[in-house]
């Protein structure tokens, strides 16, 4: 009885675990396509908008600074956000 008690915590943050890295991707995802739209934006000198852009990006971002994930968080955004600028160019 136990052993089912520890199995079911174990698999409970497991999948705790896998959602919250999952979330973290798309939010690092999400945040980098924002930058990066902004960034257009503002070489096509639509000002207003690239900063509202920016600022949904930044909202995105602060919501990791004071975590203990704000290292792997900037990891995935980096690279989202340098792999969608690779992808531009071509």
């Amino acid at each position: 009885m136990i052993e089912n008690k520890i199995k079911y915590i174990i698999l409970s943050l497991i999948i705790l675990f896998s959602v919250s890295c999952n979330s973290m991707k798309s939010d690092a995802k999400k945040a980098a396509s924002l930058i990066n739209k902004s960034i257009e934006q503002t070489h096509e000198l639509k000002l207003d908008k690239a900063e509202k852009t920016y600022l949904k990006a930044q909202e995105i971002i602060n919501t990791y600074k004071e975590t203990d994930k704000v290292e792997e968080f900037y990891e995935l955004f980096v690279t989202f956000r340098d792999k969608e600028r690779k992808e531009i160019a071509k």
